[in-house]
């Protein structure tokens, strides 16, 4: 793995890393390539195996990335190979099976990447590595989505949030809790579910991810106007639509503000129809902003037949 002392890269290998990631990062897919085979050529010459490893690895992560699956399995299955009996490594070669599994997993093969996560699983396990099994737990409830096992999903989420909950591991475990609570929403488990997104939104606000909250607070929001609790719907939408201004997400404000309107257009006494049109003309700004015209029109006819209905109910 790259080398670094007081944040600096030290070693020709790191370097030559380094510029592998820049140039992936800028889109220069065959110079990355050829930069990680360098590196792993220099880590190899110092006896690195780690280093190695971890190189191959990233040049798996590469190909997979453009969907070259055999291209990727043959990278990954290198690094594996060469710190899989490493007893220094295990922390590496546990989280390149879990690399190996999304391969399997974007390739259609669900069966292979399940197997593949339990050989993880047992790895990660044995050197109490919490992070990772997290990571593990992570994939595995994305596999069971994709063939809407959405129980086993249940589940698998369930094991990977408290993992990152023993390693404070914040961040993830908000976004596992999160699906979590899609999850719960889509079974119509309404009070689990909220409860679930208030953790969530306080672990956001805790690392001070304003972008993680507004989008907790939206889904609350849109919760709480499915119950009909329309005071407290308008309230966590208000806050989540503010937090998205404030760190100029533009089409999430606008999301955001056309559901502050639907929940405004309930109806006269819980709602306020004044505020909705308000709302609704700035959903359309925002759109129309952006140049997205598919999200502006929908909103414009939304909008429209809200002002028809209100006004044949007089």
């Amino acid at each position: 793995m790259p080398r670094t002392s007081q944040g600096k890269l030290v070693t020709e290998a790191s370097r030559v890393f380094q510029k592998a990631d820049d140039y992936w990062r800028n889109g220069s897919y065959d110079e990355a390539r050829t930069n990680y085979g360098k590196a792993a050529g220099l880590y190899h010459e110092k006896d690195d195996v780690e280093g190695e490893a971890f190189v191959l690895a990233r040049l798996g992560e590469l190909e997979l990335s453009l969907e070259h699956y055999k291209e990727s399995e043959k990278a990954l299955l290198a690094a594996a190979e060469l710190v899989a009996d490493k007893d220094f490594a295990q922390n590496t070669y546990g989280e390149i099976l879990i690399k190996q599994s999304k391969l399997y997993t974007s390739n259609g093969e669900p069966s292979k990447a399940l197997k593949v996560l339990q050989k993880a699983r047992k790895v990660l396990e044995e050197i109490h590595h919490l992070d990772l099994l997290g990571d593990s737990y992570d994939q595995e409830a994305y596999i069971y989505l994709m063939d809407n096992r959405d129980k086993d999903a249940l589940k698998a989420y369930t094991k990977a949030a408290e993992y990152y909950r023993q390693d404070n591991v914040s961040l993830k475990e908000a976004s596992v809790l999160r699906a979590i609570a899609r999850i719960e929403i889509k079974n119509k488990n309404y009070d689990v579910a909220h409860d679930v997104l208030e953790r969530c939104r306080d672990l956001y606000r805790e690392n001070g991810d304003l972008l993680g909250e507004a989008s907790a607070l939206s889904a609350i929001g849109c919760l709480r106007y499915v119950i009909k609790d329309i005071e407290k719907a308008r309230k966590a939408l208000m806050k989540s639509v503010y937090l998205y201004g404030k760190v100029s997400h533009h089409f999430a404000e606008a999301e955001a503000l056309l559901y502050l309107a639907r929940v405004e257009a309930f109806n006269r006494e819980k709602g306020d129809f004044e505020r909705a049109q308000t709302h609704y003309k700035r959903s359309v700004e925002l759109f129309d902003f952006m140049g997205n015209e598919m999200m502006k029109s929908m909103v414009l006819e939304e909008y429209h037949n809200f002002l028809n209905r209100i006004n044949v109910a007089g």
